[in-house]
């Protein structure tokens, strides 16, 4: 019986220009992954002004493929390739107007594994596009791994640029890349001065803060927190508990979430009411919030309720 053969497909996502080309250069520049040995295809779904160089293309064992129709991305299309090209290493630059979740949607040819979803945004564009075409960048952000921002200049957006992605999806990844090239792939920096041991979160920062915390949970780690959220009862069969948290929404009136923060402790409390909780973070296993044990996650150890108006704007939006 023949052996399945492991075929690793990369696929690059974004807008038109917004830097997909550039990254699979720099992709196929890696000696690591790209010997000149495995046998590459590159599908091409839309055509940029940044164009490829041939001669690089063939040293690296590369073949470039146009595929100009969104209908013709599909199992059969795939399974062609297979047939005709036995390839090592599938590359995908995916036409950003096309259904954002597609290529995690189709059946890819037998050994065929998605290693990696990269989506590159134009920074000097992203506010433009976030307010016209918000919904289709979600979709792109759903099924990411890698989110790069290119072409930045501006650190104070780093925090809201990093929320609208972490609101799509909390486990993409967030880079930024200055226009000298230089590129910051830990974003570590903070909203709040963690300096003091308290911090006040006004209605306008919970998105951010709760993304920040949830991604940095240990520099949070004893710090104590005032903010304005609503209480939620949860059914604390196994321990005591509730969440504290506000409605967000990502995209549109039909994807809104609500962002909770566990609270351990066991008090008197109205569902759904709006309270000033002053709360010490404390760190708890991922597994109490139902995800796989082992990541340290943030929790609350609420110090004190106090009822309070329902903000202006109960909707958190990002």
């Amino acid at each position: 019986m023949a052996q399945t053969r492991e075929v690793a497909v990369f696929i690059f996502n974004g807008l038109l220009e917004s830097g997909k080309t550039v990254m699979i250069n720099r992709f196929l520049d890696n000696p690591q992954i790209c010997d000149g040995k495995k046998k590459i295809l590159l599908v091409l779904c839309e055509e940029g002004i940044e164009e490829y160089d041939e001669k690089k293309l063939n040293a690296k064992n590369a073949q470039l493929l146009n595929l100009e129709d969104e209908a013709d991305y599909n199992a059969e299309y795939f399974a062609k390739l297979e047939k005709d090209y036995k390839p090592d290493l599938v590359v995908v630059e995916y036409n950003g107007v096309w259904r954002g979740t597609l290529p995690l949607e189709i059946q890819y040819p037998n050994g065929w594994q998605i290693a990696e979803v990269m989506t590159t945004v134009d920074s000097s564009t992203f506010d433009a596009y976030a307010k016209n075409l918000r919904a289709m960048m979600i979709e792109q952000y759903k099924i990411t791994d890698i989110v790069v921002f290119n072409r930045f200049k501006d650190d104070e957006k780093k925090f809201s640029y990093r929320s609208l992605v972490k609101a799509a999806n909390m486990g993409a990844q967030v880079v930024f890349e200055y226009e000298n090239g230089q590129i910051d792939t830990a974003f570590d920096a903070s909203p709040f001065d963690l300096t003091k041991d308290e911090i006040d979160v006004g209605d306008g920062d919970f998105g951010v803060f709760y993304f920040d915390v949830m991604d940095n949970a240990g520099k949070y780690d004893g710090k104590i927190v005032n903010i304005r959220a609503m209480t939620v009862k949860i059914n604390a069969v196994r321990m005591p508990g509730f969440l504290v948290g506000r409605f967000a929404m990502t995209c549109c009136a039909n994807d809104i979430q609500f962002l909770s923060i566990y609270a351990q402790n066991n008090m008197k409390f109205k569902n759904k009411a709006w309270y000033n909780v002053r709360a010490k973070v404390v760190l708890v296993d991922a597994s109490t919030y139902g995800e796989a044990s082992g990541e340290l996650l943030p929790a609350f150890e609420v110090l004190g309720l106090t009822p309070a108006e329902k903000p202006e704007d109960e909707i958190v939006t990002f």
